[in-house]
């Protein structure tokens, strides 16, 4: 509607001007429509040197968006892994439990042969000993396991932050992306409408500077 409008103030400014060559005085009206031509065209590459910034930044948070999914890909991934790892970790402390509890029937066993059997004595106490060896280092490396499941279990909390944030960056960053389709789209918008206002701005010199010759 405003282009119309404009439109129509200059064809009307056009008409007064032919009707009224006499009277008016031309010099003046003939730099006048130069210098709206040339507001005109400086808008339009103001525009669209905006529309080339904006479709620039566009694709920067595009490659940061492509940069977010690919970490937030792999932090699934080790996180995946950190489940196996952990699995894993339990089989082992199961088998551990089963040596220790295996030594332990053992030992208890021993003992009653100690009683029986005073000739093995030393042997047989070397045995015990041997195996309440084995118990103790057992018990050692359970504590170990179980200090590295709580190990992983840390980890796993902090990879399940660093997805949250990576999710919220993201979020942040199409946020962004759109802010800036939307400035891009207004900047076209306004380059389109300077364009059409410099193409008219031209033609009425052109056919004002005619009438004048």
């Amino acid at each position: 509607m405003k282009n119309v409008t404009k439109k129509t103030i200059l064809t009307s400014l056009l008409i007064v001007c032919a009707t009224a060559v006499a009277k008016t005085d031309t010099a003046a009206t003939l730099q006048q429509l130069k210098v709206n031509e040339e507001n005109a065209k400086a808008n339009l590459k103001q525009y669209e040197t905006n529309a080339d910034i904006s479709q620039k930044n566009i694709a920067a948070v595009d490659e940061a968006i492509k940069q977010v999914r690919s970490q937030r890909q792999q932090l699934t991934s080790n996180a995946q892994n950190l489940d196996k790892n952990r699995a894993t970790l339990d089989k082992m402390k199961a088998k551990l439990m089963e040596y220790k509890k295996d030594e332990i029937a053992q030992a208890a066993k021993e003992e009653g042969q100690i009683q029986q059997l005073r000739k093995v004595l030393e042997t047989l106490e070397a045995n015990k000993m041997k195996r309440e060896q084995n118990v103790q280092t057992y018990d050692q490396k359970i504590a170990e396991v179980e200090k590295e499941k709580l190990d992983w279990d840390s980890q796993k909390t902090v990879f399940s932050s660093l997805k949250a944030e990576l999710d919220k960056k993201e979020q942040t960053a199409a946020a962004e992306r759109l802010r800036w389709v939307e400035r891009r789209n207004g900047y076209q918008s306004e380059a389109n409408k300077w364009s059409k206002e410099a193409k008219v701005a031209e033609e009425t010199r052109v056919k004002f500077h005619k009438l004048k010759d």
